[in-house]
């Protein structure tokens, strides 16, 4: 479970308090990356945090944490991911379990932030005096440390940062909206449906646009939009930027005016243009001619996907282009992440 608005719904269907388990450092090879979580009550789990020995060591000490300290409200297991857990992982990760309940202050508040669906964080600061957790919205220009919970809120990616002259003291940003990237992709024939089945289980969001109605399936996943216009050329514009862009629409002229549309826009992320070498050449000639230098040409990806993967069967397609979009995704995020680290921000 990753999701604010599962733990609040389990939460809330609760008359007992219970244990969030939250994966907070995670280095080297470990099952979950920071800011998984999973939901321990009286008998019951929701989520995981990876499974395995580690998740049964967690939920062992959760229950424990309820049952056998009322005072406590939090614990921190550190756990080499060796042969004491019987895992060959060979990394390590830090667990915090923390008590919740539906009467807390930050999960009211929570319930709210998602109701109005804020654009904000939950921001857990452990320090030698205790656990905190608070709501920070975006940009609120009262609270310390504000442009790295910004940055946060906007890649959607949680954040670790820890006081190395302190020890088991941090503060963990997770931002409200999970979600790890927005995707826009321009056609609904079979590679583009193969795609969708794919990408439709991440944490992403999916603008799904074609002309021809008839071409969409009758059930869509809650993370995809669908959108039928004449003018995809309009969602082009009025996209935000950074974005990431499949095109493969049923007409090749088509395809040419999406493309054209986003190197004149100049801001996407990744531009994946559906075809062959052949097209490549073909639409780069026309694209030069219409004033688009090599500088420009540089930023589209044709053919798409990974390059030893070359099977032509949609789903194989799917695969491959699925690859390519979250190697690209994690590069952004890692350079992303990398800037933060080294803004310098302290907390305690």
């Amino acid at each position: 479970m990753t999701n604010w608005s599962n733990i609040v719904e389990q939460v809330n269907l609760l008359s007992e308090t219970a244990v969030l388990i939250t994966v907070g450092a995670a280095r080297g090879s470990t099952p979950r990356e920071t800011g998984t979580r999973m939901l321990v009550d009286g008998s019951k789990t929701h989520g995981t945090i990876g499974g395995g020995q580690l998740e049964y060591v967690a939920i062992d000490a959760a229950r424990k944490l309820l049952t056998e300290n009322n005072e406590a409200q939090f614990q921190l297991l550190k756990l080499p991911l060796g042969p004491e857990l019987a895992q060959c992982c060979g990394g390590y990760t830090e667990l915090l379990l923390s008590k919740i309940n539906k009467s807390d202050g930050w999960v009211t508040d929570l319930k709210q932030a998602l109701d109005d669906n804020l654009d904000a964080a939950i921001v857990t600061t452990l320090s030698n005096t205790g656990i905190n957790r608070t709501l920070q919205q975006l940009d609120d220009q009262t609270t310390t440390g504000q442009n790295t919970v910004n940055d946060c809120i906007r890649s959607g990616k949680p954040l670790l940062l820890e006081d190395q002259t302190k020890a088991d003291s941090f503060e963990l940003i997770e931002p409200l909206d999970e979600d790890r990237f927005t995707l826009t992709l321009f056609g609904a024939g079979h590679v583009g449906r193969a795609i969708i089945n794919v990408l439709a289980s991440l944490p992403c969001r999916i603008k799904w646009v074609d002309a021809r109605s008839e071409e969409f399936p009758k059930t869509i996943p809650s993370n995809i939009e669908k959108i039928v216009t004449p003018r995809p050329i309009d969602i082009v514009e009025n996209s935000d930027p950074a974005g990431l862009y499949l095109i493969m629409t049923h007409s090749h002229q088509l395809d040419f005016e999406i493309t054209a549309a986003l190197l004149r826009r100049a801001d996407a992320a990744y531009v994946g243009l559906i075809g062959s070498e052949t097209k490549r050449k073909r639409f780069f000639k026309r694209l030069n001619l219409q004033g688009f230098g090599d500088d420009k040409l540089s930023k589209i990806t044709c053919p798409i996907g990974v390059a030893h993967l070359t099977g032509k069967h949609p789903s194989e397609i799917a695969i491959s282009v699925a690859s390519e979009i979250l190697t690209v995704q994690q590069s952004l995020i890692s350079g992303k992440q990398h800037d933060l680290r080294n803004q310098g921000h302290k907390f305690g």
